[in-house]
């Protein structure tokens, strides 16, 4: 058995096995961001480094900076500024809302299940050199990093970027242990588990269950979807519905798919932010919102959903408007991640 250091640096305990093999393993909690404070400027930054990225938004490099930069970010980071202070009334005693689950996911595996575990964000802070070097200072022994990515569709803006950003950092400096990563685990049934147990009690008497995905461009779903299944983004996540509705015995046709944060026509709709409205229209007054590709909450649940679609909906003539939580640090979340984790 190895021995590692826990977070308080002077906790050591026995280290326990995924795999049976022996081997000493630790895993990195991998998210994409969160600008650190609602300061105007800082969200700026990293709306910047996030859209400067040319796998997010599909145009060349060039092009992704210079709109990032100059227009984007300087046009959108006061208005993005101010959905953080709404989602984030405690800034100043606590991180931001998404660090703040993450850590506390972390935290539980860590307690749970006797492995070092460390967070880190695509873009911003926690980084992944500095999860890396964390995780070999408390385990100096370690053999194997398991990378799990919390997004469970794959998505070139979300899965590809993460792994070409570690890929490109793991290999820059000698490490003393390898590097894998969790496959997307949209139909696993442990992650099906998680959500429905966790989800069951938000649905009661309720019209619609609402599934609610970030959009992607047009182009970039109909690459995946000539790569095959493993690559798209649509198929994936509808499977995921699908097995959610078969799990819990729901009426497909008691549900509806809506797509958020599109930025231009040419993504996947409908829209949550414009046709959310329509529902109460149609008799459908009482709904629960659930947003499997979140499993931790952050700006599009706390802010795009339960704020803003919130009100969309009941403004347009809704009755009840159930958002059902992020997974977050759920107990039955930390046991999903370790068995999608066994078969890694």
């Amino acid at each position: 058995m190895g021995r590692c250091k826990g977070r308080d640096g002077d906790l050591v305990w026995n280290v326990e096995l995924i795999n049976g093999r022996g081997d000493m393993r630790g895993i990195l909690l991998m998210n994409v961001g969160t600008p650190a404070t609602t300061e105007p400027g800082e969200v700026k930054e990293f709306i910047a480094a996030m859209l400067s990225d040319p796998l997010l938004t599909g145009k060349p490099e060039w092009w992704s900076k210079l709109l990032a930069k100059n227009i984007i970010a300087p046009g959108s980071g006061s208005r993005v500024s101010e959905k953080y202070k709404l989602i984030w009334p405690n800034e100043g005693t606590t991180p931001p809302p998404l660090i703040y689950h993450m850590r506390k996911l972390a935290e539980t595996l860590e307690e749970r299940k006797g492995v070092p575990v460390e967070i880190a964000m695509r873009y911003g802070k926690p980084d992944v050199a500095s999860a890396f070097r964390e995780l070999e200072r408390r385990c100096p022994l370690l053999h194997e990093v398991i990378v799990f990515p919390l997004y469970p569709h794959y998505a070139q803006s979300t899965t590809q970027t993460s792994k070409d950003m570690i890929g490109n950092i793991f290999y820059k400096h000698p490490h003393s242990f390898r590097l894998k990563f969790a496959e997307p685990y949209y139909n696993h049934p442990a992650f099906i588990q998680a959500l429905t147990s966790h989800a069951k009690p938000y649905l009661e008497d309720i019209d619609k269950v609402i599934f609610t995905y970030h959009s992607l461009p047009l182009a970039q779903v109909e690459a995946g979807w000539k790569k095959g299944k493993e690559y798209d983004y649509v198929y994936q996540l509808k499977e995921t519905n699908r097995l959610f509705c078969e799990k819990l015995d729901i009426d497909p046709h008691d549900t509806f798919l809506f797509y958020s944060s599109q930025r231009g026509k040419n993504w996947l709709n409908p829209f949550l932010d414009t046709d959310i409205g329509d529902l109460p229209k149609l008799g459908w007054k009482k709904v629960a919102v659930i947003a499997p590709g979140f499993p931790v909450d952050n700006l599009e649940t706390l802010y795009d959903i339960d704020i803003e679609a919130r009100r969309l909906f009941m403004e347009a003539g809704g009755e009840k408007f159930t958002v059902v939580p992020a997974l977050n640090g759920n107990d039955v979340w930390v046991e999903a991640i370790w068995k999608i984790l066994e078969r890694t």
